[in-house]
């Protein structure tokens, strides 16, 4: 380089850093002069910010957000990170007043040098770095260099330098989706940034200029490690921190793993509460506006729902017999086995003794290879027992897709083959609400077998016949209107007129028998359908369904005589909450699943309480209540009584056993279950409430149950006043004798019990087949009673459903 060359280069560096101390000066008296509208957004800026939905006991459901981010304040980032980021990004970052001379001068040398503007970067000041951010300044211009560096100045004047650092730590992007320092923290640590260590502080401010790729601590490792020592040994030059502890994090492993959030507990319910937050605050503010959302899910219960559901539903199902699995390349949805993952896999965490889906790679006779979201299963032929296959490959081929059980241990080398069991993916499906009795608060809520597979929510979208499960309402209605459950009807067979007004429709009972004279507990106790559609047209169809309204069903319910037998379609829900109406004797709460919705800062944007509304006298819903824990105790639900709690509730299962139901109660909480298919199929013969059903409330009560301390878990139904009990022979309801076979202590309305005692006699007329008591029986008014048309009717069906069986 010959000396004119040198001579003119000195002069243009020199006219360079001249302009930009000229340059800065003027556009510092220019902010002073002059107000810069823009800045006055960044004062009052709000990132975007995920909504967050808590569990009743605080701990985070799940997150909505555009970009991953959760805003802290500027107290709130611990000094380590701040010191960290200063010293990558900015080490005079608390003496400039947001642009750095000494900095420009170097790039602009360095920029002639090269021959091109921003050869070097380094030259921006970390506010600077802000205002490029937020404005979306990114093109190298000069133009665009000026304005940043006047809007650096004006932020400067404007805002404290914490505050400064806050917006930059709450804004920068920190790879894997991160946006913000604590969203990053949470994601690569699993924890708050408020809780990581200098190390790791560390790590997060070096990755702030490429976490993507060359600073990923998952994409490459040694180079974060390497990035992270740099900002390490920056803040040891910069004297932010001691050798002792500069030595100590150096060594410190990375630690990195990824905690991002995967919905496997309520899902279902988180996403019913994203719809209703959508709904009321709108799109942008549910995934922008960083909302905290506080829920009544319990999450305990809620492991329990899902475990009960998914056990107990798989094991039906395979008590069904074996089924060929879906192929994912014979039905063209991959084109190998390698290349199909099934939704349920996203950022699973493998669990010992969990049930994943899981993809057939190799079939031999005795043994089967899967892929299992990025680990290999070997299932043995013993693991397949209950198929009674002497071979896999007579069951199972490559590209299959099918549920195992993973084992008790699951190997540490990742390369090491886990043992599993065969199970298969359910044809059924379920869905169970529990619900707390005084508040109507959801404590847990499971939609379907899996949501990953279907986002159908069964516990409230889905319409279905409920059976004998609505038969409550019709025995409720009977008590308000002054029956007692010790009152008898006729149990036989009688005709009603059919849609066209024809004497047709004749009700049966489940085993096509008739009982004859019956009270009404034991009608309800052992749901008989006759007794209950008798009882129905004695108290007034219409009567019926103002009292299920009452307690809370909201789908269209007709006068139909079939009413009574739960032929018209109701939501698990509704019914849920209409049995903890009368575990609440009589006051029936509406489900409430969002208590409390705050906006960014803290601002309360809506409070919900319980809200209850009486809908039955305490003393007639208590008589119900009493003859429902009837059917635990002696009744179609008995099973239950092995819980060892005061229990009640009332199994349902429809024509054609396509749908079985069981819902039940204790003192404080309701549980409801159904179990059946989306399309209106037979479950299999034979599968009514108890056999389907009943085992997945079981299994989820005896849960509940266990979480409580013994005098709570033996607590009893109140007795209101006005309600007495005495002692009734349960076939007669007349007052029990010695001789009575079987004695109920019942419950009556002061002033109804029997006058009338029980006899031997009537123990010799119970015993008789109905036609014989007929003689016996005095009919209500208006009560229908067999005929011979009836009779001819009943035998043929009775007929029909015994050919069916066979």
């Amino acid at each position: 380089m010959n000396e004119r060359t040198v001579r003119f280069l000195t002069r243009l560096i020199w006219t360079a850093v001249i302009g930009c101390v000229v340059g800065a000066l003027l556009g510092w008296g220019l902010a002073q002069m002059l107000h810069i509208p823009q800045v006055d957004k960044l004062t009052n800026y709000r990132p975007a910010s995920t909504t967050i939905v808590l569990a009743d006991d605080q701990t985070p459901l799940a997150s909505f957000s555009v970009q991953r981010r959760i805003v802290l304040k500027p107290e709130e980032i611990p000094n380590q990170l701040k010191l960290a980021i200063v010293a990558t990004e900015d080490a005079d970052f608390y003496h400039h007043g947001g642009i750095d001379p000494a900095a420009i001068f170097r790039a602009v040398v360095y920029s002639i040098l090269k021959g091109r503007l921003g050869a070097r970067g380094g030259a921006s000041t970390l506010t600077q770095q802000l205002a490029r951010t937020y404005f979306g300044m990114h093109q190298r211009t000069i133009k665009r260099k000026l304005k940043e560096m006047l809007l650096a100045i004006d932020i400067e004047k404007r805002l404290s330098k914490d505050q400064i650092l806050a917006l930059y730590a709450n804004m920068v992007y920190l790879g894997q989706g991160a946006y913000g320092v604590e969203a990053a923290s949470r994601l690569y640590f699993g924890k708050s940034a408020r809780d990581i260590d200098l190390a790791q502080a560390a790590l997060l401010a070096g990755m702030i200029q490429n976490p993507e790729r060359r600073w990923s601590p998952i994409r490459n490792p040694t180079g974060a490690t390497h990035r992270r020592n740099y900002v390490l040994k920056r803040m040891l030059d910069l004297k932010f921190i001691t050798p002792e502890a500069y030595r100590a994090a150096i060594n410190e492993p990375l630690g990195v793993s990824l905690h991002k959030q995967r919905i496997d507990t309520g899902a279902y319910f988180v996403e019913t509460v994203r719809q209703r937050l959508e709904q009321t605050y709108g799109t942008d503010e549910l995934y922008s506006g960083g909302l905290q959302v506080q829920t009544t899910l319990d999450p305990t219960l809620q492991r329990a729902a899902e475990h009960a559901v998914r056990e107990e539903l798989v094991k039906l199902d395979m008590s069904l017999g074996y089924r060929k699995p879906e192929n994912v390349v014979r039905e063209g949805r991959a084109s190998s086995p390698d290349a199909f993952s099934p939704p349920s896999w996203n950022d699973l965490q493998l669990t010992p003794g969990a049930m994943v889906e899981a993809v057939a790679l190799h079939v031999g006779r005795r043994h089967a290879t899967f892929r299992i979201a990025g680990r290999t299963g070997r299932l043995d032929l013993a693991g397949a027992a209950w198929t009674h296959t002497r071979s896999l490959k007579r069951i199972l081929h490559p590209g299959d897709l099918t549920l195992v059980r993973l084992p008790q241990v699951i190997p540490e080398d990742p390369q090491t083959p886990m043992p599993v069991e065969l199970l298969q993916i359910p044809s059924l499906e379920a869905a169970l609400v529990a619900m707390d009795n005084r508040t109507g608060a959801i404590r847990a809520m499971v939609g379907g077998f899996d949501f990953h597979t279907s986002e159908f929510n069964r516990a409230i979208q889905a319409k279905r016949q409920c059976g004998s499960a609505f038969k409550p309402f019709v025995y409720l209605t009977a008590f308000q209107q002054g029956y007692t459950p010790a009152d008898t009807l006729f149990d036989a067979p009688f005709l009603l007129p059919d849609a066209t007004g024809q004497l047709t429709y004749c009700p049966k009972n489940y085993h096509g028998e008739y009982h004859g004279i019956t009270t009404l507990r034991r009608a309800l106790e052992l749901s008989f359908n006759a007794t209950a559609v008798k009882l129905e047209q004695l108290v007034g169809p219409q009567n019926v369904i103002t009292t299920a309204r009452k307690f809370g069903i909201t789908t269209p319910l007709h006068p139909y005589a079939t009413l009574a037998l739960g032929a018209l379609e109701v939501r698990l829900i509704d019914l849920v909450r209409a049995y903890a109406g009368f575990a609440n004797l009589g006051v029936t709460p509406k489900p409430l699943m969002v208590t409390e919705v705050k906006d960014q800062d803290g601002k309360v944007l809506e409070r919900n309480f319980p809200d209850l509304e009486p809908a039955m006298p305490p003393p007639v819903t208590y008589l119900l209540v009493h003859v429902l824990r009837g059917v635990v105790l002696e009744g179609t639900g008995r099973a239950a009584a092995s819980l060892d709690a005061n229990l009640a509730g009332k199994t349902g299962t429809t024509n054609a056993y396509t749908d079985a139901w069981f819902v039940g109660f204790s003192p404080r909480l309701t549980v409801g279950v159904w179990v059946g298919r989306d399309l209106k199929k037979t479950i299999a013969n034979r599968m009514t409430g108890a056999r389907a059903a009943l085992p997945i409330w079981m299994s989820f009560m005896k849960a509940y149950l266990d979480t409580l301390d013994p005098a709570t878990r033996k607590e009893n139904f109140p007795v209101p006043a006005g309600v007495v009990f005495t002692p009734v022979d349960w076939y007669t309801g007349l007052r029990a004798i010695p001789s009575c076979p079987k004695v109920v202590l019942e419950a009556f309305l002061d002033g109804t019990e029997p006058t009338k005692s029980c006899s031997d006699k009537w123990h010799e007329i119970i015993d008789l087949p109905w036609p014989f008591q007929e003689p016996f029986y005095t009919p209500r008014p208006g009560e229908p009673m067999p005929t011979p048309e009836a009779v001819e009717v009943a035998n043929e069906r009775l007929t029909q459903k015994q050919t069916l069986i066979k």
